[in-house]
């Protein structure tokens, strides 16, 4: 087989996939298929923007998918991989998918295409068109454009960063065919200049005068910081803390006994000291014998 003929075969199988895989997966959201050929697999990774619609319950909607692969389209060791789109209302084949259903839904084409043109650039797309033909509103048909922003109909840019796809919604009247264009937030345009915004600038800071309360503050704050300088250790502080304690305590006991000093004992003369109890005593008797000597005395004196 010549080269040509392989790559039209590969292509064509390419397309045919695409063709199947975004009638199957209307309701996931698909976005395109990429198939990479590996030496010992065959990669398909499918791009959604519902990848667990893609994947079904427990994975039985990506086995049946695997089982159509290898043996309708004959891809040998598929290995199924769904991608989820991070942002689907920047993809045109999403967007051109939503429309051709909500239009088969009953959805009238206007209202639909203004509310998806409003979506695309409010998520920061630089331009959007979407082209509606087919028997919309009279017995011929007829088509209508919806556009706003700018894009790129041709040369380079057009192929870059313009997004581009087609799909169709089956009706009664007839086949709706539907084109959607999105032209990506980070395409760059030659002629058209980009200007970066200018750095915001630091402001001010404004130094306040410190009152003289926090000033005194800051100085025995100092103060404290110099006294306990040089000791790093808990252990050490707790020790001088228990030596304060103690030293407090001492002074405390000083204080107390310090009133209970003894009185100075003054000089006091024998004549001026109390009489104890014996001197007492032999004075009363002394005066008693007295007091004998002198009724005697007088008794004497009366016999006479």
């Amino acid at each position: 087989m010549s080269a040509v003929k392989y790559f039209i075969e590969q292509n064509s199988r390419r397309l045919a996939i695409d063709e199947f895989l975004s009638t199957e997966l209307n309701a996931a959201g698909y976005g395109g298929v990429e198939i990479r050929k590996m030496p010992m697999k065959s990669e398909v990774v499918i791009h959604a923007s519902r990848p667990g619609v893609v994947i079904g319950r427990r994975g039985a909607k990506i086995r049946d998918l695997t089982y159509i692969l290898e043996n309708e389209f004959g891809i040998e060791n598929v290995q199924l991989e769904v991608s989820e789109i991070e942002n689907p209302w920047l993809d045109a084949s999403v967007m051109a998918s939503r429309l051709a259903r909500q239009l088969e839904r009953g959805v009238r084409f206007r209202r639909m295409a203004y509310w998806i043109l409003r979506r695309v650039m409010r998520a920061g797309a630089i331009g959007c068109e979407i082209i509606v033909k087919g028997k919309l509103s009279s017995r011929r048909a007829r088509y209508q454009k919806f556009k706003q922003g700018n894009i790129a109909k041709t040369g380079q840019p057009a192929n870059v960063f313009v997004d581009h796809a087609n799909d169709r919604a089956v009706l009664k009247p007839g086949v709706i065919g539907i084109q959607v264009r999105i032209m990506r937030p980070e395409s760059r345009v030659p002629g058209v200049v980009h200007i970066k915004p200018p750095k915001p600038r630091k402001k001010e800071e404004i130094e306040l005068v410190k009152k003289p309360d926090e000033e005194v503050a800051a100085e025995d704050a100092e103060v404290v910081e110099e006294a306990f300088e040089g000791i790093t250790d808990i252990d050490e502080l707790r020790e001088l803390e228990e030596l304060d304690g103690l030293e407090l305590v001492e002074e405390s006991i000083e204080t107390e006994e310090k009133p209970k000093l003894e009185p100075v004992q003054e000089d006091i003369s024998e004549e001026e000291k109390p009489p104890s109890e014996d001197d007492s005593e032999e004075i009363t008797e002394e005066k008693i014998l007295e007091d004998l000597e002198e009724l005697d005395e007088l008794d004497e004196g009366g016999v006479e």
